[in-house]
């Protein structure tokens, strides 16, 4: 009988339980989880072009100056809604380590309490130290071994922590870039 299944696979025909062909390069495989379609040779060739597209040649998911949230007139830039976050979002799902959406979640929920207490009346200088908690926290999480978060998390954290100055910066700027790069991160990284 092995005869006969390994003709059967040689055409393409059947195979072992559970075994299917890649959709990138038509070996067979036996997917580790029933969702999957390509073979992890083929995964990893995408995960590594998907993060240097993500990072760009340089290896870097900032452009230089981020970030620089407004326009001229104080406006925020839409760059900062749309094709930066997701950008961002790519980084962060291919990075490594994973950054899972409970770690994303702990630290935006901070951002959001913080907004929170500004809005409830409570001082911006007061809330400015819990803001520039985020940095140490970020650092602890992302030299912890294993770490806990990718390094490109770590630095997103602490640049946009660095560029709070004012109420406007933190609420019109790194609030709202957040929850953008957030929404994206809803379709690039997974739970553990």
């Amino acid at each position: 009988m092995p005869d006969m299944r390994d003709a059967m696979k040689k055409v393409g025909l059947g195979g072992g339980p559970g075994e299917r062909r890649c959709e990138k390069c038509g070996k067979s495989f036996v997917p580790k989880e029933p969702h999957l379609r390509t073979c992890y040779e083929c995964f990893q060739k995408e995960s590594r072009g998907a993060r240097r597209e993500a990072t760009g040649t340089r290896g870097h998911v900032f452009p230089s100056g981020y970030p620089d949230y407004f326009d001229p007139e104080g406006i925020l830039k839409c760059e900062y809604l749309t094709e930066l976050p997701e950008k961002i979002a790519r980084a962060f799902g291919s990075a490594k380590p994973t950054l899972t959406p409970h770690q994303l979640r702990a630290f935006y929920q901070h951002v959001k309490r913080q907004q929170g207490a500004l809005r409830n009346g409570r001082p911006f200088r007061e809330v400015m130290v819990e803001i520039c908690k985020l940095k140490p926290f970020a650092t602890e999480r992302a030299e912890k071994q294993p770490a806990k978060i990718p390094p490109e998390f770590k630095e997103f954290i602490c640049r946009n922590v660095d560029k709070v100055k004012d109420e406007k910066t933190f609420l019109d700027g790194f609030v709202e870039h957040f929850q953008a790069v957030v929404a994206y991160c809803a379709g690039t990284i997974q739970q553990r």
